[in-house]
């Protein structure tokens, strides 16, 4: 089902030259490779007039695994840039993804003002829940699975927000 959807687009390598959008939805993850892979995602969509970024509240370097989860399903995020949140970005969003696994994740703190225009997505950390390589693995995949299909009901949900 994932891959007729990424066929279906026919685009092997997102683009991140893209002209200036009049409304942003702004993934943000603990590391963010959960958000880049929503933002590999998001670019799929068929919406117009909407950009997408991806930050972390960690500084923390590529999880190789999150890129090849990707590039399985030819979305290939790792030119993507590793940011940290901005907080004017963040207050310019029109949507803001926050992507937190409860039980492992600090809770990160959006500023109250903010608070009308976030999602939150609960979503297992694949890092902070994996004590091998191979369940990493494992978890890096289902859970690009579990995000494609989140990103995929924002394409009925972006066009109703003004």
């Amino acid at each position: 089902m994932l891959r007729d959807w990424v066929n279906s687009n026919n685009s092997m390598k997102i683009e991140r030259n893209i002209p200036k959008m009049n409304k942003t939805v702004y993934f943000l993850s603990s590391s963010q490779q959960r958000s880049l892979i929503a933002e590999g995602w998001a670019e799929k969509l068929n919406v117009s007039d909407w950009s997408f970024k991806s930050a972390g509240w960690v500084t923390e370097n590529r999880a190789e695994f999150s890129v090849l989860a990707m590039k399985e399903l030819c979305i290939d995020i790792s030119t993507f840039p590793l940011t940290r949140i901005e907080m004017n970005e963040l207050g310019n969003a029109s949507v803001i993804v926050a992507i937190q696994d409860t039980e492992f994740d600090d809770k990160i703190e959006i500023p109250s003002e903010l608070e009308d225009k976030v999602i939150y997505w609960n979503l297992p950390n694949p890092r902070k829940r994996s004590a091998t390589l191979i369940e990493e693995w494992v978890h890096y995949q289902e859970i690009c699975d579990e995000i494609a299909m989140r990103v995929k009901d924002l394409e009925n949900l972006l066009p109703q927000l003004h």
